[in-house]
């Protein structure tokens, strides 16, 4: 008889005296072992891991932020030892419940909290910003510990940061990769898909935009953090800052040529620590109104990065609503462009296709902590592609390469 308890297949063997009746009954067994839609194999690879380690939980922290609702809900329905943390008890408590789930609270302050929280930790799945000012505490806390640290930042700031670890995380045999949602995973993989079909490029430029979605109170938030600090390109292998909307672009998505400006995204650290391509801009579609504000703003830097203007902002921001609601993570999508150049002039261009950000966010951010738990990582500072390989967008449903060219401007 086989009896299902939860998503585990519970066996019970009858007393069999026939070894005729015996062989056809562990036939039956096997058939049904491997039949049985609800048997994940990788499961039992991450279990096994889990038992070697000696570690017993996946951690998601910052569970009940809008992407980390995603995100836990998900890792809700794997069967996995998911613990959801953060700082707020009473959230905790009521996400918790809502998913069963167990919940820990601690604060990235304490230092002694979060020993205790990934103390049996394998990995921490990172959903609390700004990053720039959390990353820091929780990726020392994962190298005290022996935890494997991941996040879903897109702040230049951290990168580079996490990236200075690298030796640290090698001597402990654990793996940090910031950066496993929208930003970087796909403008990381395309960069590098690119890389490959010219070899020999000094010039990279990378542009996306969204159709359908929204900003979520978090990326708002951090995004004010940055109000009145510019931009940034890398030129030369070297980060260089320049002013907002320093470099107006038309990309065509698709449907005609749209506006686009160079943005401080991620990318300027992650693919050229992916690809070692020297000079990388990194662009997102606006509209023109939009430009003209922030080229205006340039000359506001000053006022801008004072405390009581970010907290107007802020204000602004929790008035709004908290994301994308669920029909527009469903139906949403994004769009990536991307375009490689050698010194001799030869240019290459490829596009890519996936779901909505946020909803995009959590399928890979998981994905990539499924990778690690079954085993699958490198030690060190990573990014996306350095790890897993530009197929890494491949394995996600609803992520297809588009082919196209002249989609950029001169």
């Amino acid at each position: 008889m086989v009896a299902v308890v939860g998503e585990w297949h519970v066996i019970s063997v009858p007393a069999y005296n026939c070894s005729v009746e015996w062989h056809k009954f562990r036939v039956d067994l096997l058939v049904h072992f491997f039949r049985t839609e609800n048997l994940d194999l990788r499961k039992l690879k991450i279990m096994s891991e889990m038992n070697k380690s000696g570690k017993k939980t996946i951690i998601i922290y910052g569970s009940y932020g809008y992407t980390g609702t995603i995100i836990a809900e998900i890792a809700a329905g794997s069967g996995l030892p998911v613990v959801l943390a953060g700082r707020d008890g009473h959230k905790l408590a009521g996400q918790a419940a809502r998913l069963n789930l167990p919940y820990r609270a601690a604060s990235l302050n304490d230092p002694g909290a979060m020993d205790t929280l990934l103390a049996d930790a394998l990995l921490v799945m990172h959903c609390a910003g700004p990053f720039m000012f959390t990353w820091k505490s929780m990726a020392e806390a994962c190298l005290r510990n022996g935890c494997h640290y991941l996040d879903i930042t897109g702040e230049i700031d951290v990168f580079e940061s996490i990236k200075k670890m690298d030796e640290a995380f090698r001597a402990a045999g654990i793996m940090a990769m910031p950066g496993t949602g929208f930003d970087v995973v796909p403008s990381d993989c395309l960069a590098m898909l690119l890389r490959e079909r010219l070899p020999d490029a000094d010039t990279l430029d990378l542009a996306f935009t969204g159709i359908g979605g929204g900003v979520s109170h978090g990326t708002a938030t951090s995004m004010a953090e940055r109000v009145g600090m510019g931009g940034a390109v890398r030129r030369g292998g070297r980060l260089k800052p320049v002013p907002s909307a320093y470099l107006v672009q038309e990309v065509d998505f698709g449907r005609g040529p749209k506006p686009v400006v160079s943005i401080p995204w991620g990318d300027l650290s992650t693919a050229y620590t992916s690809t070692g391509i020297e000079n990388i801009t990194v662009y997102t579609a606006v509209k023109k109104p939009a430009i003209r504000m922030l080229k205006f703003s340039n000359l506001l830097n000053s006022v801008l990065r004072t405390s009581a203007v970010r907290g107007l902002i802020k204000k602004w921001i929790d008035s709004r609503p908290a994301g994308p609601t669920p029909e527009q993570r469903e139906t949403g999508k994004s769009i990536f462009r991307g375009r490689v150049r050698n010194a001799s002039g030869k240019t290459v261009e490829a596009g890519l296709v996936t779901p909505e950000g946020y909803r995009l966010t959590a399928l890979t951010a998981w994905h990539i902590a499924l990778k690690v738990t079954a085993g699958n990582f490198k030690p060190g500072y990573q990014t996306p592609a350095t790890a897993y390989g530009k197929e890494l967008i491949f394995e996600i449903d609803g992520c297809r390469e588009q082919e196209v060219a002249g989609c950029w401007g001169p």
